[in-house]
């Protein structure tokens, strides 16, 4: 009787019924060929060039500099950021960067994704052992290659924030969580809340959603299994461990005064605030079910096939409720969140690299040919179109941006599309699966090695930041400014801490006192019609603007504040007490010690106005970073130091 190892756990047979071959039931030889291969891919995947190109804005450098300054300071407790204490996120992620760099002496751009693409390397190992354990070695392997080749894990895999290592505490706490339900072994339930404590010390009250949301819709209306799970102790337990680092911290800021109300209120700030109240990245209930897709190219071009096989296996078994709990109640909870991103739905992506891997081969193995080809030619188009993109930059300002190299790349994902078309039209897309995964880790190494390099002229800083680096390097003492922004970016790059201005509330005097809120609102509305006005001025030279051009500019201040929609009492004051910090700080920034300046150049326009001398500083260096034309100016004294 033959039998081919089925996708869903089930043998094809001809005749009786055969039992399931696990993945730990193949011999160890080639159970563990299978894991050293699909493990040497992703790393070849997740950490190749990660050292040619800057850390960019706005989390990378962010969480570097976090990491340099524990490194620098020997405090590993408290986190601090440009001297200051940084409370956004826990210290885990902080830790095992300094930890990574320890050997290297400082930060790198290597060490500070290290964490990340070894975090995104345990994923993929526990997303195959407990598809392996819940449906076969076939299933394993290929919902560990899915995960692996999935388009936004990849990114996140190189990225340097705290989503992925999250992703990897969550992804391990359903591996055990399904352990536990099999054999009900106090062991497993201990490190299910263990590891929950991780996702705290990693991201904070989000890990706690995950495992909430699975113990509350698997065992839906099953209460004597949910509290076996004692999981009211075991989520105390968690919080307790983060609670250990936690109150030392939050003492060592307050100098040892009570930090009962801060956690309530740091909760609150990070749930509350971020998930319902939308106070950053407010977006609609709709915006995963648009999104979703895109995250998961190009493993989504399967998902017509996929929500419907899905659907009908939806009753399936408890391993199909296990996946499902995972990914529904979460999916469900973050789309009626108001704050939301792709990376907070990271956690999701092993359990569906699984369902995609079960639905995926279903497919391949079926004789549905149409099915397969037009996912081909959909695969084939989009590789197409990518191989293109390149030659389309070429009529756009990053023109100058298209290398040699990329050719490579533009060549290969043509020809992989064409190539795809000609197998699927030859043999049905029977192998689309094997191509899809192949082709995608080739195009993302050569994506990796040329395309990330060369957009690196226009988001990284370290270029624009070298002559700081240098002064910081030999020991020589200046001060920096960041001139209406603070980004963490020219921190790690110069080496050197800034004073950012003009970046909170300016103080005003008006004859009726003004809310706080109501205050800053309005001058953000200010500043804003401010700079839009001086954008219309045209200005030849930046650097040697015409007395006439200073005048324009001016006036164009002057009108854009008189009629802005605010209190006609705030317009005036605002203008004579923006007038003055700017000045102050221009006799600052004139004293004989060497200072520099971090200035976007559309800020340029409108100090100028307020203090034509601004045009007297040295331009060091002018280019663009990410979206902004940053200048980098001297004093007297620091132009000489270069």
């Amino acid at each position: 009787m033959s039998s081919k190892l089925g996708s869903t756990g089930s043998p094809a047979v001809v005749g009786a019924s055969q039992p399931v071959l696990l993945w730990y039931d193949l011999p160890m030889e080639s159970k563990n060929s299978h894991l050293l291969l699909l493990l040497a891919l992703s790393a070849v995947l997740f950490f190749v060039s990660t050292w040619a190109y800057d850390l960019w804005p706005a989390d990378e450098p962010r969480f570097g500099q976090v990491a340099r300054e524990m490194m620098s300071s020997g405090d590993y407790l408290v986190p601090h950021i440009n001297g200051q204490p940084y409370n956004e996120k826990p210290p885990l992620l902080f830790w095992l960067i300094a930890a990574v760099s320890a050997p290297f002496g400082d930060v790198t751009e290597f060490s500070a994704r290290a964490p990340s693409g070894l975090a995104a390397l345990v994923t993929v190992l526990l997303t195959s052992l407990l598809a392996a354990r819940l449906y076969g070695a076939r299933v394993g392997l290929w919902s560990g290659l899915i995960l692996a080749t999935t388009s936004f894990f990849w990114v996140e895999a190189r990225w340097v924030r705290t989503d992925m290592l999250l992703t990897a505490w969550m992804t391990a706490s359903l591996y055990v969580f399904w352990r536990w339900h099999e054999t009900r072994r106090p062991l497993f339930l201990f490190a299910f809340y263990l590891l929950i404590a991780g996702g705290l010390l990693t991201k904070g009250p989000p890990a706690l959603v995950f495992p909430a949301l699975l113990i509350a819709s698997f065992y839906w209306k099953q209460r004597a299994d949910r509290r076996r799970l004692h999981w009211l102790v075991g989520f105390v337990a968690a919080c307790a461990v983060v609670l250990a680092w936690f109150i030392p911290a939050r003492m060592a800021i307050s100098g040892g005064g009570a930090v009962d109300n801060q956690i309530g209120s740091e909760a609150l700030r990070q749930i509350v605030g971020r998930l319902f109240l939308g106070v950053s990245h407010m977006q609609p209930p709709w915006y995963y079910a648009i999104n979703l897709p895109v995250f998961l190219l190009p493993w989504a071009l399967f998902l017509p096939w996929s929500l419907t096989w899905a659907w009908k296996r939806r009753r399936e078994d408890d391993k199909m409720r296990l996946l499902l709990a995972w990914i529904v109640p979460a999916f469900i909870f973050f789309s009626l969140a108001l704050g939301k991103r792709g990376t907070y739905v990271l956690p999701l992506f092993p359990a569906l690299a699984i369902l995609e891997a079960r639905a995926v081969l279903d497919l391949m193995d079926s004789p549905r040919a149409v099915w397969r080809r037009r996912t081909a030619y959909a695969w084939a188009g989009l590789l197409i179109a990518l191989g293109l993109a390149p030659a389309v930059l070429l009529f756009t300002e990053y023109g100058d941006a298209v290398k040699p190299a990329m050719l490579a790349f533009s060549g290969c994902a043509v020809i992989s599309g064409v190539w795809v078309i000609a197998r699927a039209r030859k043999t049905g897309g029977a192998s689309l699966h094997t191509q899809m995964a192949g082709q995608f880790a080739v195009l993302a190494v050569l994506a990796a090695a040329t395309i990330m390099p060369a957009m690196n002229a226009y988001q990284g800083a370290s270029t624009i930041c070298a002559p700081l680096a240098r002064l910081s390097e030999s020991g020589i003492d200046y001060r920096l400014y960041t001139l209406g922004f603070s980004r963490e970016e020219y921190i790690f790059y110069s080496r050197h801490f800034h004073t950012p201005v003009l970046t909170d509330i300016i103080p005003v005097k008006t004859p009726h006192e003004i809310d706080l809120v109501d205050m800053a609102k309005q001058q953000r509305t200010l500043r804003k019609n401010v700079a839009k006005a001086v954008a219309a001025v045209p200005v030849a030279d930046l650097e040697s603007p015409a007395p006439a051009e200073i005048d324009t500019l001016r006036s164009a201040v002057h009108e854009a504040v008189a009629k802005s929609d605010v209190n006609p009492e705030l317009a005036g004051a605002f203008e004579q007490a923006l007038g003055k910090t700017v000045t102050d700080f221009a006799h600052e920034f004139e004293h004989p010690d060497p200072a520099f300046m971090f200035i976007m150049q559309e800020d340029l326009k409108w100090l100028l106005p307020l203090y034509p001398q601004f045009a007297a500083y040295t331009v060091v260096d002018q280019r663009p970073v990410g979206r902004r034309n940053m200048m980098l100016l001297a004093n007297t004294t620091g132009a000489a130091l270069l």
